[in-house]
Parts: C-alpha cells; sequence; structure tokens
C-alpha cells in the first residue's frame, strides 16, 4: 500500500473516533437533560396539586 493512502486511513479512523465520541456524548446529554426536564415538570405539577384532607 501506497505510504501516502496510510496517512488518509489514519486521519479517518481517528476522526471518526472523536466524532463518534463526540455524537455520543451530545445523544447521551439530550436524554439527561429531557429526563431531568420530565422530573422538574412531574414534581412541579405535583406541588402545584392542592392536597385533599382525609374525610372523617
Amino acid at each position: 500500500m501506497h505510504a501516502g493512502n496510510l496517512g488518509w486511513i489514519e486521519l479517518v479512523a481517528f476522526y471518526g473516533i472523536a466524532i463518534g465520541i463526540g455524537v455520543w456524548q451530545w445523544v447521551k446529554m439530550d436524554r439527561m437533560l429531557k429526563r431531568t426536564r420530565a422530573e422538574q415538570a412531574a414534581r412541579a405539577a405535583d406541588e402545584a396539586r392542592p392536597e385533599t384532607e382525609p374525610e372523617r
């Protein structure tokens, strides 16, 4: 194989891995933010609901 081709293979492999890790982290953070926002909305809805006293 020509030596110039090895440089391109190394660049594609290195940047492919780097971009893959970046996308994975972005997706992970997006999921975590959605979960956190849903938990906060559920907590806010629960706190806004008036508590009823038990009947005697």
